[in-house]
């Protein structure tokens, strides 16, 4: 399960290096983007002439001349302005634009009093000083202020109450407004453009609407008049630097507005395939478990990639998310193949008990008929029973008893050795002498004199620990079934045989019928006793189950080898004392 969580860690720390990686390239092209839009404008902007910081592009020197950017000298014309590159002493290197009232060269000090406003100038200046090629030049731009034109156009065009005609379309082609307040700061008249002008005015007021016009496209003009105490107020905005403006900010925002939502896309979509990447195997093990659950032991639906499973019994590899989890569908498949086989098992148990019931229902019945009909016959008849006849009655109501004992006392120790409640008494013994007194006694028994039994012993003793009472009994099951299942005249050979440095082994081996496949598989299982139609299927049913069992109790295994028509062996291998 380590594993898995290395693979977990591994998917989510991917999943978020990823997702930041995402945003950083994202914040970078919309950084690019924005730095892009907002240099195309502001080269096509004719605003963009009033930056300080973008006079360095304004002009270039060649061969010690000043030469004007195109795009300077033909956006110059459209706001009314001009521009000329002058040297530290005074001399203008390049002209473009200028007014003839505009000087071609500046004495020490008179363009800085222009500047200041010191001197009366015509023209509202913007100045600034660049260096190139070590060599410093001043760049001067100067233009008309539109609020001061249009101010100085009103005053002679207003009559007390009333502006011509004329003025007020001028003031409105120049996208301008002429406010005119009362000494109490009470507006008189508003004149143009301007909407919802302030129905009064303060000096602060005044001031403060003076420095955003600074700040902004728009240009204020104030002019007081001692005589009547008015106050006229002319402001006029630039509408291609405001529409230019507005644009730039719509880019903008439009901008981070695709930004944002294509991180919410990328964010649901990420959410949506680490959903289904994580949440379908989750769902196939729960499907799974269902299954388990409902006694459906068949192979899972699928693996990944919609593939259910590959050939036979053998489950395709996990592809795609079910890698993630391949340990757990390993432990589920294992617990399938488990459930399957506990459940065949016990169904098999199932029918074998209900074989054997059958068949020991059977065979008691057979003895208890015996033991029934003798004792009516003593109870009722009137008769004088010879000695012999009496031990005729007694030997056959023994035998009778003697075999439901048997199949009662065999069914008690099998399942003393299922719990491993049979205490053994082992000590070390001669197998060879324990093995041999089991075979001599079924070569002394009536019943086996038609089978041809052998003892082969090993070439020296072999002492291992053991209860010989049970360990007889493993080597008298062993036989029993061989003279059981096989006709009269087979051979039979018990043998024991030491194995150079893995103990010894005792082997049966016969040359009779053999076993087909399937009573092989089942010959240990309990309560299974052959199918041999040549053959009775008395008795219990549990002799080579209890064998087993002893056999492993003894610290033993056993292989059985056989086939139809060529005999069976059987080895029992035991290892060291």
């Amino acid at each position: 399960m380590n594993r898995i969580s290395r693979r977990l860690t591994f998917q989510f720390v991917a999943q978020l290096v990823l997702f930041i990686g995402v945003m950083a390239l994202g914040t970078l092209v919309l950084i690019v983007y924005i730095g892009l839009q907002t240099e195309k404008h502001a080269g096509a902007d004719p605003e963009g002439l009033r930056g300080l910081g973008s006079f360095r592009y304004s002009f270039a020197v060649k061969g010690g001349q000043a030469v004007v950017d195109t795009a300077w000298a033909s956006a110059l014309p459209e706001r009314g302005g001009w521009l000329q590159v002058v040297s530290p002493e005074g001399a203008v290197l390049a002209s473009t634009a200028s007014p003839a009232d505009v000087p071609g060269h500046y004495a020490p000090g008179e363009l800085f009093a222009f500047w200041k406003k010191k001197l009366p100038f015509p023209y509202a200046l913007t100045i600034n000083r660049v260096e190139k090629d070590g060599k410093t030049y001043i760049v001067v731009y100067g233009e008309k202020r539109k609020a001061e034109q249009a101010l100085q156009q009103a005053l002679p065009a207003f009559d007390g109450r009333t502006l011509s005609p004329a003025s007020e379309q001028a003031l409105r082609q120049q996208q301008a407004s002429l406010r005119i307040y009362g000494p109490d700061g009470r507006l008189l008249h508003a004149f143009g453009e301007e909407s919802a002008p302030r129905p009064e005015a303060a000096l602060g007021d005044m001031l403060g609407s003076a420095a955003d016009a600074g700040k902004t496209e728009a240009e204020e003009a104030v002019h007081f008049d001692p005589a009547t105490r008015q106050t006229w107020i002319v402001r006029t905005s630039d509408g291609m630097s405001a529409e230019a403006g507005e644009g730039m900010e719509r880019i903008i925002s439009n901008a981070f507005l695709a930004y944002f939502i294509g991180l919410a896309a990328f964010i649901l979509i990420l959410s949506y395939v680490y959903g289904v990447r994580f949440g379908r195997p989750f769902r196939a093990m729960l499907e799974f478990i269902e299954q388990l659950a409902s006694g459906n032991y068949t192979q899972p639906p699928r693996t990944g990639k919609g593939k259910s499973r590959g050939s036979g019994d053998r489950l395709r590899k996990p592809k795609g998310s079910f890698r993630l989890f391949r340990e757990v569908g390993e432990s589920l498949e294992g617990l399938r193949l488990e459930l399957a086989r506990s459940e065949q098992l016990r169904n098999r148990l199932e029918q074998t008990r209900e074989e054997w019931i059958t068949g020991v229902s059977h065979d008691l019945k057979t003895p208890l008929s015996s033991i029934s009909g003798y004792a009516h016959v003593l109870e009722s008849a009137s008769y004088s029973w010879s000695e012999e006849e009496l031990r005729t009655i007694g030997r056959t109501l023994r035998e009778k008893s003697d075999f439901m004992s048997e199949l009662i006392e065999d069914l008690s120790l099998t399942y003393r050795l299922k719990n491993n409640a049979l205490p053994l008494d082992r000590k070390p013994s001669d197998v060879n002498e324990v093995v041999r007194r089991a075979v001599v006694a079924f070569m002394n028994d009536p019943q086996a004199a038609s089978y041809a039994i052998t003892f082969s012993p090993s070439g020296s003793p072999v002492i291992y620990p053991v209860d010989r009472k049970w360990f007889t009994r493993i080597v008298d099951n062993m036989i029993s079934n061989a003279i059981k299942h096989n006709p009269a005249g087979t051979a039979i050979d018990i043998a024991v045989n030491e194995e150079a440095g893995r103990g010894f082994s005792v082997t049966i081996r016969d040359n009779g019928a053999g076993m087909d496949p399937r009573t092989l598989d089942r010959l240990f299982d309990r309560y299974y006793r052959g199918t041999n139609t040549e053959e009775t299927t008395s008795g219990s049913g549990l002799g080579m189950t209890i064998a087993k069992q002893l056999t492993l109790a003894h610290g033993g295994e056993i292989a059985v080898r056989s086939e139809p028509g060529e005999g069976t062996e059987i080895v029992l291998r035991f290892g060291r004392a």
